[in-house]
């Protein structure tokens, strides 16, 4: 639901459902991120238009509602016999966290927060969910505890998508005690804390394991790599997973060191595919290491330097089969001024990299136009419009 501060000067696609009765069959996706509101409540047209519409909507696949409005469609939510996928905001009481459970059959859940009424009934409602689910994401549930996660995920023997991310009680300790119960994951992300405990010493394999995302919350050194994330890539090593994609993410800005990006590339450069370190720096050769031994890397996510663009671009030419670039730098400089890249500098980039198709920086994507490399004015390059932001949380696989 784009345009809510235009409501009600624009018709909402929910007036629009309930105005033609007809076309509720064939609506499979709600998405709800924003909810117009009077007098700071949530406007009561919209309210009952979107609740009406998801009653109506018999064949309804998908729901999603970020703000925190979903005990108004509890009830409306109930009987959806296509419904495989939702993601909420479950701040609920204990009757409504009761309604909650009720929804049933579903392959991916996503809880984007929740009062402890709704943690409360995790360990009912996954049983339920026991034959069914295949991805779960928990995101800031401060309120989760090991006790209730493992109890959880001793119900879902079936999980190839585990994502806890940003959970006060949770860390990665909590995590790998508890994924002895879901060897099939194929991706997994989890969030480590200040003064990280000690890994369990008997972790079961994750064979399958193909996306991996660390967020990891630190106060290091700035030249100082979080010692987890070597015992992590130890670990995947071990198992021998065919790793496709690495989302690593530090709350402060710190230096990876060149040896850590090594022992990466030593256990996983023959599969990956996607690399992203988000918040974090790397050395020119340790970028030059991963375009040069990353033979299958197809996405890029890192800081770009502005001010050693040449060189940068210099090394991303060592990969052959880099297609997309994103600039995940802050792009500020010691006196506090934004260093946007500009045409420019993502000309350079392109005219080094030879297959490289966008460069994504500042929510903008460039995009190069193929058929000109062999033009005599020589390579062209052009802007997209802005997109909305993805729907999905930057741990999620790519």
């Amino acid at each position: 639901m784009s345009g809510a501060k235009r409501y009600p000067a624009i018709m909402s696609p929910f007036a629009s459902v309930l105005a033609h009765p007809s076309l509720a069959v064939h609506v499979r996706h709600i998405d709800v991120r924003s909810v117009p509101t009077v007098k700071n409540l949530p406007h009561p047209n919209f309210m009952n238009d979107c609740s009406r519409t998801i009653a109506t909507c018999k064949n309804l696949s998908s729901f999603t509602c970020t703000p925190n409005v979903l005990s108004s469609f509890l009830l409306a939510l109930q009987g959806k016999d296509n419904l495989q996928n939702l993601r909420v905001n479950a701040s609920l009481t204990t009757e409504q966290s009761e309604q909650l459970v009720k929804v049933t059959g579903l392959r991916n859940l996503t809880l984007d927060g929740s009062t402890w009424n709704v943690v409360d009934v995790l360990p009912v409602w996954s049983s339920l969910l026991g034959s069914t689910l295949t991805s779960l994401t928990f995101y800031a549930m401060n309120e989760l505890n090991d006790c209730v996660l493992e109890t959880v995920l001793g119900n879902l023997p079936n999980l190839t998508g585990l994502h806890v991310v940003g959970c006060a009680k949770i860390d990665h300790t909590s995590i790998f005690r508890s994924t002895a119960h879901t060897p099939l994951l194929e991706s997994l992300s989890f969030t480590s804390w200040e003064s990280p405990r000690a890994l369990p010493l008997t972790i079961g394999p994750l064979t399958k394991l193909r996306h991996l995302t660390v967020d990891t919350h630190c106060a290091l050194a700035p030249s100082t790599t979080p010692t987890l994330w070597n015992s992590v890539i130890t670990l995947t090593r071990t198992w021998s997973c065919p790793l496709t994609s690495i989302t690593l993410k530090l709350s402060d800005k710190l230096v990876v060191g060149d040896s850590f990006i090594k022992d990466l590339l030593n256990a996983h450069e023959a599969t990956l595919t996607h690399v992203a370190f988000l918040n974090c720096q790397l050395s020119l050769d340790a970028v030059r290491m991963i375009c040069a031994r990353c033979s299958e890397m197809e996405r890029f996510a890192v800081g770009i330097p502005a001010k050693e663009i040449w060189s940068f671009s210099d090394c991303l030419s060592r990969s052959k089969s880099l297609h997309t670039l994103s600039d995940l730098g802050d792009h500020h400089s010691s006196h506090g001024q934004r260093l946007f890249l500009t045409r420019v500098n993502v000309q350079t980039i392109m005219e080094r990299v030879p297959n490289l198709e966008r460069v994504v920086t500042n929510g903008r994507v460039w995009t190069a136009e193929k058929r000109s490399r062999w033009l005599h004015d020589g390579l062209r390059i052009s802007l997209e419009r802005k997109k909305s932001p993805s729907p999905s949380h930057w741990f999620m696989p790519p």
